[in-house]
């Protein structure tokens, strides 16, 4: 079978460059999704383009589609012909639906009977003729973010199409969407008269090449775009003697916006470096686009580059558009900044009461004081009582920031700000480590990312993070399904870290009593139950991301009232001995005393010698006996503890054996059940092995 290569390209107004990646990632899902379900084998889809064109190209697309054999199920058999021996309209109906005459209907059995079936041949289509649908469900299949609606069709796009590009080997592929017919025309760059230009066949390296010749050359495949934006930005670092800042996030996006990324750089004012170093590279980054400069020891210089897409004519002109645009934003930071400077951190925290939090939780400003009475009581609790003057104050102005100037026009500077007025007036030692904890207050900002680098701003973290689970907890704000407005998975989710990475020895009770204490005792016991429940989740989580077997975390029934550092040793522990032959023996053994003891209904635990008729009773009450428990902590006694449990292996295989529990005499039934009772208090002190 011949195989062609195919090419969709839909052209489009300027796309957002947040659209762009996700875009080429759906079509190459829809492209692969619709071969399939039109049976067409292919070698690769390739996805690729910029802010204007959308590219799909086919490797290898088959000629045909496959031939497929199927057996269609019908009617039960008895309807296949009447009394007089015709077929029945049931019959006659079903062969026609299908495609075939009545007499090549068979009989079949099935579980349920037997059923009239219809064996379908069905033919292979031309790949030339089935493409005009693909492509048409492959463009009308893309969902953008936002959308626009331009024409009668009212097709929902994130911008208008405008061209449309078919093509399989050398044929034209002709569909319409949204009022465009697709033809062999694409165009070179808008900004330099939108050139028309004639793709002869569906072949990539002409493709590429052809728009690759253009004034200026446009650059269709990102990774290619990718290294011109790298090298041309450090080459403008590097003829200022400095190297760029090429922050991921930042060449990814301008990948996205740029056809033929050129770079600009020039000079920033000296006055701007007097503002924090954050502040300047997030009106440089997130606002302008623009590459940040540093010196080989990653100060920040003063300079900028941007990027022009297109060719380096009228660079001058260009560079001072693009200081001037620079300019105005950093003296707006100035101005913001240095009111800032003036007012302080207590002018913005009298500001806090007029900022509410939560609706029925109050303000900002009670949000700051429960946290800051949260992280003096967990403070205490750890024996930490010299971080009580950087943490008492860091937990107090946690949220001050949020009414600067400054944050109200960067928030996504809030706590680093905090950090910088602080430490602005910082002289001892704990007021720069409060300083330093307000500046990493909403850290981690992912799942991932870095945790305070404080013990301080860790407690301070953790507290605040708590409060603000409480509080939505507390009026029903909890995340359901992909809901999470607030982001509270990703909170609860820093709790946990900060507890197990910092080994420290709070556990998740201890938590949950401080913050329903912080609020007054409101948080019923439902509500606490859920928070639980909800930590107990991310745990799940986390341990599975260091590598465990989450499941385990349903043998550590007390894990609550442990340490998680001690929750994840116990799992490690687990996961040692589990497979051992004669951990198995035992785990087994336990499961089948518990069985027993829910069969029995409620047994006490006080056992009798007196009423022993047999050896095996004394001698399963005397591995009970000489079973003492000791506290583990570290995965070595964890499991040591866990192998010690293989003492109960022989009297257990022995009392099973030889010993009736549920026998007629009472006392002696309930004697019986008293001692298993006892085996099961201590075969599960150390994990609840019956839940593996």
């Amino acid at each position: 079978m011949t195989l062609k290569n195919a090419l969709l390209e839909i052209g489009t107004e300027h796309l957002p460059a947040r659209f762009v990646r996700p875009a080429l990632a759906q079509l190459k899902t829809l492209t692969e999704t619709c071969l399939a379900e039109y049976r067409l084998d292919y070698k690769e889809v390739e996805t690729f383009g910029t802010y204007r064109r959308l590219v799909v190209f086919i490797h290898g697309l088959a000629e045909k589609s496959a031939d497929i054999e199927k057996e269609v199920k019908g009617p039960p058999a008895k309807l296949l012909k009447d009394a007089q021996g015709n077929f029945t309209p049931q019959s006659a109906g079903f062969a026609q639906k299908n495609g075939l005459a009545p007499k090549d209907l068979v009989i079949q059995e099935t579980d349920k009977g037997p059923f009239i079936y219809a064996h379908v041949h069905i033919k292979g289509e031309k790949t030339a003729k089935l493409l005009p649908e693909i492509f048409t469900r492959i463009v009308t299949g893309l969902e953008f973010a936002k959308n626009m609606v331009w024409e009668e069709s009212a097709l929902r796009y994130g911008r208008p199409i405008r061209s449309l590009i078919g093509l399989y080997g050398d044929k034209a592929i002709k569909f319409t969407v949204a009022g465009v017919t697709s033809g062999r025309t694409t165009h070179g760059m808008l900004s330099y008269g939108n050139k028309p230009l004639k793709v002869a066949s569906a072949d990539k390296e002409a493709y590429v090449a052809l728009l690759r010749t253009q004034t200026p050359p446009i650059l269709v495949l990102p990774q290619e775009r990718r290294e011109a934006l790298i090298k041309s930005v450090s080459a403008e670092a590097k003829v200022r003697g400095c190297q760029a800042d090429l922050d991921e996030d930042l060449i990814q996006e301008t990948v996205c916006f740029t056809e033929h990324p050129v770079a600009v750089g020039g000079d920033m004012d000296l006055k701007a470096l007097t503002l924090p170093k954050l502040l300047i590279t997030t009106v440089l980054k997130q606002q302008l686009k623009m590459f940040p400069v540093l010196n080989a020891k990653g100060d920040l210089q003063p300079y900028f580059i941007a990027v022009r897409d297109g060719s380096s004519a009228n660079q001058n002109e260009v560079r001072d558009g693009f200081k001037k645009v620079m300019s105005a934003r950093l003296s707006d930071a100035v101005f913001f900044f240095e009111n800032d400077k003036k007012d302080g951190l207590e002018t913005f925290h009298n500001k806090l009461d007029r900022i509410q939090f939560l609706e029925g939780v109050g303000s900002l400003k009670d949000k700051a004081l429960r946290t800051q009475a949260l992280a003096n009581a967990l403070c205490n609790k750890l024996g930490l009582a010299d971080l009580i003057p950087s943490v008492d104050y860091a937990a107090l102005h946690a949220y001050d920031d949020l009414a600067s100037h400054v944050v109200y026009e960067f928030p996504e500077l809030q706590g680093y700000m905090g950090g910088q007025y602080a430490a602005l007036h910082a002289k001892t030692d704990a007021q720069k480590q409060a300083a330093r904890a307000l500046e990493e207050f909403y850290w981690p900002l992912t799942s991932s990312s870095a945790l305070p680098t404080t013990p301080a701003g860790n407690l301070v973290s953790l507290a605040g993070k708590l409060d603000t689970l409480a509080g939505n907890f507390l009026i029903g704000q909890i995340p359901t399904g992909s809901e999470d407005p607030f982001a509270l998975r990703r909170q609860a989710f820093a709790i946990v870290r900060i507890l197990l990475e910092n080994s420290w020895s709070l556990t998740v009770e201890d938590l949950l009593q401080e913050v329903n204490r912080v609020y007054s005792g409101k948080l019923s016991a439902e509500v606490l139950r859920a928070l639980s429940d909800f930590l107990r989740q991310r745990v799940s989580g986390i341990l599975q991301e260091r590598g465990h077997n989450s499941a385990l975390l349903n043998a550590v029934a007390n894990w609550q009232q442990l340490p998680l550092a001690q929750v994840e040793q116990l799992i490690a522990a687990l996961e040692q001995v589990q497979n051992r032959t004669e951990f198995a023996a035992v785990r087994e053994a336990a499961k089948r005393v518990s069985n027993i003891l829910k069969k029995s209904g409620k047994a006490t635990a006080s056992v009798k010698e007196s009423l022993f008729e047999l050896p095996a009773e004394q001698a399963l009450f005397k591995a009970v006996q000489s079973f003492v428990p000791s506290s583990a902590k570290t995965l070595q006694e964890y499991q040591a503890e866990l192998k010690k449990l293989e003492v109960f292996k022989q009297p257990l295989e022995q009392f099973f054996t030889d010993v009736m529990v549920n026998v007629p005499q009472e006392d002696l039934r309930a004697n019986r059940l008293a001692l298993l009772t006892q085996v099961h208090q201590k075969m599960t002190c150390v994990a609840d092995i019956t839940a593996l």
